[in-house]
């Protein structure tokens, strides 16, 4: 003999909520930075194809619309979580890319891009362990200055191979690897204080 069901034995349907993807996306800080990352890739595509200085004008335009993003978010009341995550993504895909064309045409030692590979790598695990239990690991003053020097190396980097300075090679060699030093310096500097919020995080979790 079959029971009757109760209705109240139906689990109740969610409430739909209103998704707040997709206007966020929509924004125009946050459009902003997805056109960068298509905007770099656009660049390392026109360096593959010899076409440096094309690449290099794409570049800089690119790297204006990391401050002009920002800037348009403030001042519209556009701030979101999703574009704090876009802003690091961007910069992710900005430097992995020109680091690993730079060393690929041999313009920066392999050491570069394995040491950069190193610290973010160790950095993005901290990030997911904190996040899971609750701690952010928000980005520093020193990070972000990190992102700088790394923006203006490759600028000099490039503007060497796109030959508008001829007569600047040497100096422009030793300025991007002098750049590009001071910006692992400053990456590991503050993957320091990352890591010491991780240890923290860790210790706790064990008490």
């Amino acid at each position: 003999m079959s029971e009757s069901v109760r209705a109240t034995d139906v689990p109740a349907r969610a409430e739909s909520r209103p998704s707040r993807l997709s206007p966020d996306l929509r924004s125009i800080p946050n459009l902003l930075s997805l056109s960068r990352i298509a905007l770099i890739y656009l660049a390392a595509a026109l360096f593959l194809l010899n076409h440096a200085l094309t690449a290099l004008a794409v570049g800089v335009v690119a790297g204006v619309t990391d401050y002009l993003d920002g800037y348009v978010a403030r001042k519209t009341g556009q701030v979101t979580e999703l574009g704090a995550i876009l802003d690091r993504l961007s910069d992710l895909v900005f430097e992995t890319t020109w680091l690993v064309l730079a060393t690929f045409f041999h313009l920066l030692p392999p050491v570069f891009l394995i040491l950069y590979l190193l610290r973010e790598l160790a950095v993005l695990s901290a990030r997911l362990y904190c996040g899971e239990r609750g701690v952010a690991l928000t980005s520093s003053f020193i990070g972000k200055l990190k992102t700088n020097f790394f923006g203006y190396s490759a600028f000099v980097v490039f503007l060497r191979v796109a030959g508008v300075v001829p007569g600047w090679h040497g100096a422009l060699r030793v300025l991007g690897l002098a750049g590009v030093s001071v910006g692992l310096a400053l990456s590991y500097w503050s993957a320091y204080g990352y890591l010491r919020t991780f240890a923290r995080t860790y210790d706790d979790a064990g008490r």
